[in-house]
C-alpha cells in the first residue's frame, strides 16, 4: 500500500479517537488531521484519558470493556515512531510512511452477551500493517508493534522468546529475539543472532531480558566479532557458519503457488512481506517459487534471506492452545515429556517450518528446515549452497511452509566466500550481572545445561566482553551464539473446546485453522473497509 493510498485510509477515519502509540510513550493525537498532499498526519500530543487506557492496559489480554467504556470502541491505534523531544503539549507531523501498524477498535458480535473487543493481529497488507482481526475472549493475543527498545510497558504479554539488546554508548538499542520456537528443553538449541547495532571497542555490553509471560533459560552467551574491510556484509547460516558476501543479485521470478506475484515483494529489504497467505490457494501449504540468472561458474553460492515468524503464527498457536482451556497446562506437561524428534516431528506435521530447497538435474533437494528466527523484527541468514549441481543457466529455489506461518521480506542470491578463523574473535563474558545486581556468569559462561534462570517479566541480565585485540584501524561485525529454551507461564482458563480439537487436532491442523482463521478475518475486513 502506497503512502498516498495510506494517508487516504486514515484521513477516511477522522471521526475515530487517534491513539498514538510510540517509542516516547501512548498519547491521544489531538486536532489530528491528514494533510494529503504532504502525506503526514498532525496534532498536538495529550495525556491518554482514562476512558482510552482499557486497550492500552489490557495486560492480562483480556479484551473486555464495560458499559461505563465504551468510547475504546472509538479508537485507532497507531504504531509510529517519534522524535525523542515529543511530549505532552508537543505539535507533531508523522509521516505517513513511518506508521508501521494501525490497530481498529471494535466490538466482535459474535460474542454479542459479553463486551469482548474486536481487535488486530499481524495482518501485512502493505507497507503499513493496516489489520482487523475478530479475537473472542478465550484467546489471547500478543498485539505488539515492533519496538525500538527492548522493555514497553503498555505492551501485551505473548509468547517470544529471550529478547537481546546492545549498548550503543548511549542506551541499549533491541536487536533481536534468541533461541526463538525452543518451546521445551529437549528442544534447547544453539542460535546465531545478527547484532548491527554494535559498536566494538575494548569493552563491549550486552542485555538479555524476558519481556513476556514466559520463563527464560540461557545457557551460553558467546559474542562473535568478525573483522573485515569496512563496507563489507557478514552473514550468518542458522547452524553457525559465517559468510563473506561479495555480490547480492535480484531474482527474476518469484510466485506464489504458481501464479501470485511476488518480485516486487522480496526484491528489497522494505518491510513488504511475501506472506504465504494465499486464500485462493485450496492446500493450507503454500510454495513460493523463485528464479535467478545464474551468476556464472566459480562463485560459491548462498541465499540470503530477510525474514521473520509471522506475527500470525504467534496468535494462531496462542489461539490454538486456548481451545485446551484448564487443560491446556496438563497438555503441555505432557508436550515436555517428548523428545526434541518427536517435538520435531509435531511441528513438521503442522507445516510450521520453512522448506527450502534447490532444482538440481536430479530433481528437488531439500537443503534445509528454517524453524523459527521470532516474529517481532526481520533478521539477516544466509543459506549456503555448496556442493550442490547448479550447472544450469537459472538458479530455482522453493520455500513451502504453512498458511501465513513465515514473512520473507528479501530473498537474494549471494556470491560469497568463507571466512579465516583468524578474523574470527570469540569473547566469553567477563562479568554477567542481573537486574538486582547479582553475578549471573557462572550460569551463562559455557554451555553445561546450567542455565541462567530468568523466570519473571522484567528480568534481566547485563553481560560485559573484554575485546583486547580491538583495533580501531578495522571493521568489525559481531553475532551473539546462544543457546538455552523457554516456556510459557501463561493460565487459560475456561472449559477445554472439544468440538475444535477434533476438527483441528490432527495432523496439518494448526495449518487449517490458521487458513480458516484468516478467512474470518479477511471477512471482516473486508466488510470494514467497505
Amino acid at each position: 500500500m502506497s503512502s498516498s493510498a495510506k494517508s487516504k485510509e486514515i484521513a477516511s477515519m477522522s471521526q475515530k479517537t487517534f491513539i498514538i502509540r510510540s517509542n516516547q510513550g501512548d498519547f491521544l493525537l489531538k486536532n489530528a488531521n491528514v494533510i494529503l498532499e504532504k502525506e503526514v498526519l498532525v496534532g498536538v500530543l495529550e495525556a491518554v484519558p482514562k476512558d482510552h487506557q482499557v486497550y492500552i492496559k489490557d495486560d492480562k489480554g483480556r479484551y473486555s470493556y464495560d458499559s461505563k467504556t465504551k468510547s475504546v470502541l472509538q479508537e485507532i491505534d497507531i504504531y509510529t515512531p517519534l522524535d525523542p523531544t515529543s511530549t505532552i503539549g508537543s505539535s507533531v507531523s508523522i509521516p505517513i510512511s513511518d506508521i508501521s501498524k494501525m490497530e481498529l477498535i471494535e466490538k466482535d458480535q459474535s460474542k454479542s452477551t459479553t463486551n469482548t473487543l474486536l481487535l488486530a493481529a499481524g495482518v501485512t497488507l502493505g507497507v503499513a500493517t493496516i489489520v482487523y482481526v475478530a479475537t473472542v475472549s478465550s484467546m489471547n493475543l500478543n498485539l505488539s508493534p515492533t519496538p525500538t527498545t527492548p522493555t514497553n510497558p503498555n505492551e501485551p504479554p505473548g509468547m517470544s522468546c529471550p529478547f537481546v539488546s546492545v549498548y550503543d554508548g548511549t542506551e541499549f538499542v533491541f536487536q533481536g529475539e534468541t533461541f526463538g520456537g525452543a518451546l521445551f528443553h529437549s528442544v534447547a538449541r544453539q542460535d546465531y543472532l545478527p547484532l548491527p547495532s554494535l559498536k566494538p571497542s575494548s569493552e563491549v555490553q550486552l542485555m538479555i531480558s524476558n519481556e513476556r509471560l514466559e520463563a527464560q533459560f540461557t545457557d551460553m552467551a558467546d559474542l562473535i566479532l568478525v573483522e573485515h574491510d569496512p563496507g563489507e556484509k557478514i552473514l550468518a547460516d542458522p547452524n553457525g557458519s559465517l559468510f563473506l558476501v561479495h555480490d547480492l543479485d535480484k531474482a527474476k521470478v518469484a510466485k506464489l503457488n504458481g501464479s501470485k506475484e511476488m518480485l516486487d515483494r522480496i526484491a528489497e529489504s522494505d518491510n513488504i512481506y511475501c506472506s504465504f497467505n494465499d486464500l485462493k490457494h485450496d492446500d493450507p501449504l503454500n510454495e513460493l517459487i523463485v528464479k535467478f540468472d545464474h551468476p556464472g561458474k566459480g562463485k560459491d553460492l548462498a541465499l540470503y534471506l530477510s525474514l521473520r515468524d509471522s506475527p500470525w503464527l504467534e496468535h494462531i498457536f496462542e489461539s490454538y492452545m486456548s481451545m485446551y482451556g484448564e487443560e491446556s497446562k496438563a497438555f503441555m506437561e505432557t508436550m515436555n515429556t517428548k523428545s526434541a524428534e518427536e517435538l520435531y516431528q509435531w511441528q513438521e506435521m503442522n507445516l510450521v517450518p520453512l522448506i527450502v530447497s534447490v532444482k538440481t538435474p536430479e530433481g528437488w533437494k531439500e537443503i534445509r528446515q528454517t524453524r523459527f528466527v521470532g516474529p517481532v523484527m526481520n533478521r539477516e541468514i544466509a543459506i549456503s549452497l555448496e556442493g550442490l549441481d547448479l550447472s544450469g543457466p537459472t538458479v530455482e529455489v522453493s520455500f513451502k511452509t504453512g498458511f501465513l506461518y513465515w514473512e520473507i521480506d528479501r530473498i537474494s542470491l549471494a556470491s560469497v566466500s568463507r571466512i579465516s578463523s583468524d578474523n574470527i574473535h570469540i569473547l566469553k563474558p567477563s562479568s554477567a550481572i542481573d537486574e538486582e545486581g547479582k553475578d549471573q556468569l557462572a550460569s551463562i559462561y559455557k554451555m553445561d545445561d546450567k542455565f541462567l534462570e530468568q523466570t519473571e517479566t522484567g528480568n534481566k541480565v547485563y553481560l560485559t566482553y573484554n575485546f583486547e585485540e580491538f583495533s580501531e584501524g578495522k571493521s568489525y561485525s559481531a553475532v551473539l551464539h546462544t543457546s538455552g529454551y523457554y516456556h510459557s507461564i501463561r493460565e487459560i482458563e475456561g472449559p477445554i473446546n472439544r468440538e475444535f480439537l477434533t476438527k483441528y487436532d490432527k495432523p496439518g491442523g494448526l495449518a487449517n485453522f490458521s487458513r480458516d482463521r484468516f478467512k474470518e478475518v479477511y471477512k471482516f475486513q473486508t466488510n470494514a473497509s467497505k
